[in-house]
């Protein structure tokens, strides 16, 4: 006799990560190998975020901080907003899982695009709960249509903004449309992960909508531009009301004490951020050049990556990029076959990367 495991985890999409950097060196025999796949900075944490943690791992045999008072009083006098709005996470990821712990119940569903971050549908069937999926239009969410999806059965309706797997942005007017049709029952959750990539013009500035719309939910992490992507530590903002739900949910010390020295730290160095902003889009413009160059197609980011035309030979074309030590995430792996996502690497890498992808993506489709 077997055991029966639930039925929604049977259904659960299963999530493929990334190659390793030394799993590639073994099996192709390289010295160096280049991480894109995983959209990580590359750039890495101030070096005072390695002095904070070092300072403080004697001190690990004690619990963290369970109510987060030094990372939640960075953040709140970065925003100028109270403390009671924010919730911490052990990553993004735990926070997105508490929503549907907290707000949804067997049967009903949530909006999202298609395609989008897996970790959605996957805190969506936990629940015993469905998915309604929008698809893209010209890579881009169809917030009009992902508004008019919902039904009397919704609790939630998740936006990127950008965008992961594409880049895109939402804009004002887009973000407008949704919380003034949203409906006040409807939760609205808006992951901006990557949103320290956008430039001043393009970014919106969505904490004032808090004000206004007692439906929303911020979510930013440290894991992208901070460059703490190993230590799991992201955040919530919303309104009191909501947040002291999530937090009746919330695993005690989910986020460990160094995780949390380490935020501190990269909150102290903020001006960090726009330096690395300022090369991510002077590698990005680098890398529209080439491939418009070399007539390639790709989609123009808002984020530290970019999704490009790898053609009808994609598997191949990944295939032959880890042969030259570039691990790439696979389009077929993100909903959109026939592409791949690069992550913006270091100036020398980039080079090195383009060089071998176009002469990879000539010899495949430019021969003769």
């Amino acid at each position: 006799m077997s055991i029966k495991i639930k039925e929604w985890i049977s259904k659960m999409p299963e999530y493929i990560p990334g190659r390793t950097i030394e799993e590639i060196k073994k099996e192709y025999g390289l010295k160096e190998v280049y991480k894109l796949a995983s959209n990580e900075n590359l750039f890495g944490p101030h070096p005072d975020v390695i002095k904070r943690i070092c300072e403080n791992l004697g001190n690990i045999n004690y619990y963290p901080d369970g109510e987060y008072r030094e990372i939640r009083g960075k953040l709140a006098g970065k925003y100028n907003i109270d403390m009671g709005s924010i919730i911490i996470g052990n990553g993004t990821d735990q926070i997105i899982e508490m929503i549907c712990d907290s707000f949804m119940e067997p049967g009903e569903n949530v909006v999202i695009a298609d395609p989008t971050f897996l970790i959605y549908e996957k805190s969506v069937l936990k629940r015993s709960g469905t998915v309604i999926k929008v698809p893209l239009k010209d890579f881009r969410q169809d917030v009009e249509k992902m508004v008019y999806s919902v039904n009397d059965a919704t609790k939630v309706l998740f936006l990127t903004n950008p965008h992961n797997p594409t880049g895109t942005n939402i804009n004002r007017s887009e973000l407008d449309f949704v919380m003034e049709n949203a409906g006040e029952n409807l939760l609205v959750v808006l992951d901006e992960a990557y949103c320290e990539y956008m430039t001043d013009e393009e970014k919106i500035d969505t904490l004032q909508y808090l004000s206004g719309y007692k439906n929303l939910i911020i979510l930013r992490t440290f894991s992208k531009i901070y460059g703490l992507a190993g230590l799991r530590i992201g955040y919530g903002i919303s309104r009191n009301s909501i947040i002291s739900v999530l937090n009746k949910v919330r695993l005690p010390f989910n986020v460990n004490s160094i995780a949390q020295k380490a935020a501190v730290a990269a909150l102290e160095n903020e001006f960090l951020v726009n330096e690395i902003k300022a090369k991510i889009e002077e590698e990005k413009k680098y890398f529209y050049d080439v491939l418009v160059k070399n007539g390639i197609g790709f989609i123009r980011s808002y984020a530290n990556f970019i999704l490009i035309n790898s053609g009808e030979n994609s598997d191949t074309v990944v295939e032959e990029l880890l042969k030259n030590g570039f691990i790439v995430r696979p389009g077929e792996n993100l909903g959109v076959p026939g592409y791949i996502r690069v992550t913006i690497a270091l100036p020398d890498v980039n080079k090195k990367f383009l060089t071998a992808f176009v002469r990879i993506f000539n010899n495949l489709y430019k021969k003769g």
